[in-house]
């Protein structure tokens, strides 16, 4: 559901030197507002920070979450890569340093069955001592041969994604999983099937549940993450957000999908205890508020300055009837209903038409983070966060980099009567046109 009466209204302010312009959002109710950015910095350069140890692959591939470790309440940030994961960890956000001992290790099997493949940690909760985890399991089939045979990783077209889980019981140092069925927090329905025909064919399409977002504690007491969805694989443009719910952080299986009314969907593994394709028979997670976020998903928090939930991500919209490539945010009171996205950052992305083939300087993997929330598990931010997002130099080589963003409510009198030193423009109606993985 959007907002009522929302308007984007761009202005170009003269701020100072480490401001970028700012955006201006009017409803209404006549309220608007204004969002600064400040100057980036690198959280860590590739060349200088990855791991010796990994072969070249230890780069930022994933948004960056915080957590703070239950031994000595330092910060914990994950933004690594698989077969292996890394973190950062430091007494504070200003000393963070790489961590070349492995927190996970993907579990890189050949077959679809054990949910344990290519592993990203995504998401990580804090509750008590022990710290939970979502991962993005991704299994790039290597036995087909109309995949990559003999190849498992990434380079493999072949895409069947599932969320699964992990704990660490060490602080964040190492986490360890159950093996499947019990490690599964969301998979399709339906097992993976190989394609037919040779490589390159179009029925090799990624299908799965992807991206977990950030776990929020909500206010009904449930915790709540939301994930990119695409559930079938002759349909690979029919996508979009959805949002599952837990009681339970301790059982993977606890997880239930939005259905459009309610959260009756469990996501269990499509397989029996042999291995064998058993499909569940359920239908796939709901798309939340398609029709004004499309297939926005990311990075998740309560706003308490908005009082709002925030959800931000890379996307193509339609802004002021010109394609604009970037960062965007939306706005939501429930999970389930949210704002039309406004853009955050412009910037370019990995995939037509905000790329003619080389990836060198996009903007990708946005997240929210707030360095002043002194909760242990960074699940709010406010009016001054920290927007991270990894900068794509060239080829393996991608720094994760953070700016500071300032939200700033205003009177839309200011505008109306001729406050701001440009005049605004008006924007239409903006539309997802679609988003690459």
């Amino acid at each position: 559901m959007k907002l009522v009466g929302l308007t984007l209204l761009i202005i170009l302010i003269g701020f100072a030197a480490n401001i970028t312009p700012a955006i201006w959002l009017q409803t209404s109710q006549s309220i608007s507002i204004t969002v600064a950015l400040g100057t980036p910095e690198i959280v860590m350069d590739y060349s200088r920070d990855s791991c010796r140890n990994s072969g070249g692959l230890d780069l930022t591939d994933v948004q960056a979450r915080a957590v703070r470790s239950p031994l000595d309440e330092s910060i914990i940030l994950i933004s690594g890569n698989a077969p292996v994961n890394y973190t950062m960890t430091g007494p504070d956000f200003d000393h963070l340093r790489r961590n070349c001992t492995a927190a996970l290790v993907s579990g890189e099997s050949p077959f679809a069955y054990t949910f344990s493949n290519q592993e990203w940690i995504l998401s990580l909760y804090r509750d008590g001592n022990i710290i939970h985890a979502l991962i993005h399991n991704e299994f790039h089939d290597p036995l087909a041969a109309a995949c990559k045979p003999g190849d498992s990783s990434p380079a493999n077209p072949c895409l069947y994604n599932s969320i699964t889980s992990a704990v660490s019981m060490d602080g964040g140092q190492t986490f360890t999983q159950s093996h499947a069925p019990d490690n599964v927090v969301a998979a399709l329905p339906t097992p993976w099937i190989a394609p037919t025909g040779q490589r390159g064919d179009s029925n090799i399409n990624p299908r799965g549940y992807f991206t977990p977002s950030n776990i929020i504690h909500g206010k009904d007491g449930l915790y709540y993450s939301m994930f990119f969805a695409i559930p079938f694989a002759d349909k690979p443009a029919f996508r979009g957000t959805c949002l599952m719910r837990t009681d339970n952080l301790s059982d993977p299986g606890s997880w239930r999908a939005w259905d459009g009314t309610g959260f009756s969907i469990p996501m269990h593994s499509p397989y029996d205890s042999k291995g064998d394709p058993a499909p569940t028979g359920l239908p796939p997670c709901a798309f939340v508020s398609a029709e004004s976020i499309g297939d926005l998903y990311g990075s998740l928090t309560f706003n308490s300055y908005f009082e709002k939930y925030i959800l931000v991500g890379s996307a193509l919209l339609s802004v002021n009837r010109e394609l604009t490539c970037g960062t965007y945010f939306s706005l939501s009171d429930d999970l389930i209903h949210w704002s039309t996205p406004q853009l955050l950052m412009a910037g370019k992305l990995p995939y037509p038409p905000c790329s003619t083939g080389n990836p060198d300087g996009s903007i990708i993997y946005p997240s929210l983070i707030d360095h002043s929330d002194t909760t242990p598990n960074f699940e709010s931010t406010g009016q001054s966060p920290y927007l991270y997002y990894v900068l794509w130099n060239d080829g393996l080589d991608r720094d994760l980099m953070r700016l500071q963003v300032h939200f700033e409510k205003e009177s839309a009198s200011l505008l109306l009567f001729g406050w701001a030193p440009h005049t605004p423009i008006r924007a239409e109606d903006t539309a997802i046109t679609g988003f690459g993985l």
